[in-house]
């Protein structure tokens, strides 16, 4: 196999401007008095709430500073993970091909919770739809996705689960990955038949269809709730003051109770905050065949970001020194459960997440 450059270098990398926004742009609501005794956190986030409504449902129903905390979210457009790396956050809600990228090159991050599982659509031009129907037919297809992104690595790994060899350096390589810079180029490609299958974000269904094109399936086919986003962690502030992420978590997960039981609300909410459309936003957060199957799961998801990781480093995108294991810490959303448990045994929802969370992390 060919021994590709790795794409992330964080120790060579320049600290970028950050341009940064403080506060309230896409959560904004007025701040709940803090207690004295709070603790702070930095938060660095994206502003689209559409990619963080358990976050977002936290912060506007002020759980966050019930469970203890000050926090200050500031909002970065690029150079987030650069800035995380060097403790200038507590905590990033990113993707998690960076995340974990920079955490096997040995930068001080490390995942500790989840935002985002599935969302992508494999797509094709209809007169290939019979053609393409079955993952076992793809042998010989040009796939097009965007370098090193959560599709690239999913069709990888469920490519090699039924024995397609996707090694870009082997004489016998199965399919052919061809490296596009973006979803609306991806959706071009296939429409010109550059490219057989293409993967993109559920978010340009509409535009797929309107050009006439063919959505074979969710991604989430190939591989059941694969992670996506994940929340990472500056090393050193998991090390001095721990329990700030564990209130982190503990308010996340009162709040995707609120998120899965009471829908018409969060619909208002997130809507509100997001400036769209109520039926765009309940199509987002609870439809999954309009959503590609996306899900907002705070739990960390070891078992599925562990084959992420393993791909990674079979296609030399990671170095091969550190386990999965070293770079996602399960114990601080495990505590911040088992507290949340103690205040309410009997709720089934929390039952349930515990049983996920056994699932997901420990029976391996």
């Amino acid at each position: 196999m060919k021994n590709r450059k790795s794409s992330f270098n964080p120790a060579g990398l320049a600290l970028p401007l950050l341009a940064v926004l403080l506060g309230s742009l896409a959560l904004s609501c007025a701040k709940k008095t803090v207690a004295a005794d709070a603790e702070p956190m930095t938060i660095i986030y994206n502003s689209n709430v559409l990619t963080i409504p358990i976050v977002a449902v936290a912060r506007e129903r002020h759980y966050f500073e019930e469970e203890g905390l000050d926090p200050e979210f500031i909002i970065l457009a690029s150079g987030a993970i650069e800035a995380l790396s060097i403790g200038k956050a507590d905590i990033m809600l990113t993707g998690i091909i960076p995340s974990l990228s920079y955490a096997a090159q040995g930068a001080d991050v490390k995942v500790i919770g989840g935002t985002i599982s599935g969302g992508n659509f494999a797509i094709t031009r209809p007169e290939n739809r019979a053609k393409y129907a079955r993952l076992e037919d793809w042998r010989g297809a040009r796939l097009g996705t965007v370098r090193l992104s959560t599709s690239e690595m999913v069709s990888r790994f469920a490519l090699g689960q039924i024995g397609l060899n996707t090694d870009a350096s082997s004489q016998n390589q199965d399919v052919t990955f061809v490296e596009i810079e973006n979803y609306p180029n991806i959706i071009e490609g296939v429409r010109k038949g550059q490219v057989d299958i293409g993967f993109v974000s559920y978010e340009y269904r509409q535009a797929v269809e309107d050009l006439g094109l063919t959505i074979l399936f969710p991604m989430t086919s190939m591989y059941p709730n694969y992670v996506c986003c994940r929340e990472t962690a500056y090393t050193k502030s998991l090390e001095t003051k721990r329990s700030i992420f564990v209130k982190f978590l503990q308010a996340q997960i009162r709040a995707f109770k609120e998120f899965v039981e009471k829908p018409d609300d969060t619909v208002a909410l997130i809507a509100r905050l997001s400036s769209q459309e109520p039926d765009f936003v309940r199509n987002a957060l609870y439809d999954p065949d309009r959503s590609a199957g996306r899900t907002y799961h705070p739990d960390p998801d070891l078992r599925r970001v562990r084959d992420v990781y393993a791909t990674l480093q079979e296609h030399n995108y990671i170095p091969l020194g550190l386990a999965v294991e070293d770079v996602l810490d399960y114990t601080l959303y495990q505590d911040a459960l088992q507290n949340i448990l103690e205040r309410y045994p009997d709720d089934p929802f929390y039952r349930q997440l515990a049983r996920d969370f056994e699932f997901n992390n420990l029976n391996l």
